[in-house]
């Protein structure tokens, strides 16, 4: 009678045990986990993007309307005014609905209150940053600065935990 080395007889294994099915389930959760971290960093950094992006729409908004309203602009009218506080102007000047339009100092209230409402979410039900603030600031050169300015959540490594920080958005232009 011939003997089979190495195989013993009714041992024949077919398909997964169950250990092997459990270690299978262990690794592919751990990799949905790591996708789903992954996921969710992708979002976190696609929602800052978003606010960078709508604090430049904001101030490039605001410096073309300084540009088309350059006699204003140099005479100062523009010049030191913030979205925030009392100073605010948030109600649209009655020239608007005038036949005759607005006049060229109109125009500068239109442009502050438009951009005041656009920044604290006036009218349209919802700010486009969150505790957004405008300023325009004029030098002695005749450059003119506008900032819009934002607040967002980000790591602070020195804290070792989420804080809140100001962001802030420049545009630079001479008229």
């Amino acid at each position: 009678m011939k003997k089979s080395l190495g195989k013993r007889a009714g041992n024949d294994q077919a398909g997964f045990s169950l250990i092997e099915l459990l270690v299978t389930l262990v690794i592919l959760a751990v990799g949905l986990l790591g996708l789903a971290g992954l996921m969710m960093d992708g979002l976190r950094n696609n929602q800052s993007a978003y606010l960078r992006t709508q604090a430049s729409i904001l101030a490039y908004d605001m410096a073309d309307r300084i540009r088309l309203n350059r006699g204003q602009a140099r005479v100062g009218m523009y010049s030191g005014y913030s979205t925030a506080g009392n100073g605010a102007i948030t109600s649209l000047p009655t020239c608007v609905t005038a036949a005759t339009g607005c006049t060229a100092a109109d125009r500068v209230t239109l442009d502050k209150a438009e951009w005041t409402r656009e920044i604290q979410g006036i009218g349209n039900g919802s700010a486009l940053l969150p505790s957004g603030v405008g300023t325009i600031g004029a030098d002695s050169s005749g450059n003119i600065t506008v900032s819009v300015s934002w607040q967002e959540t980000q790591w602070d490594e020195a804290a070792g935990a989420k804080a809140l920080v100001t962001q802030q958005f420049d545009v630079v232009f001479r008229i």
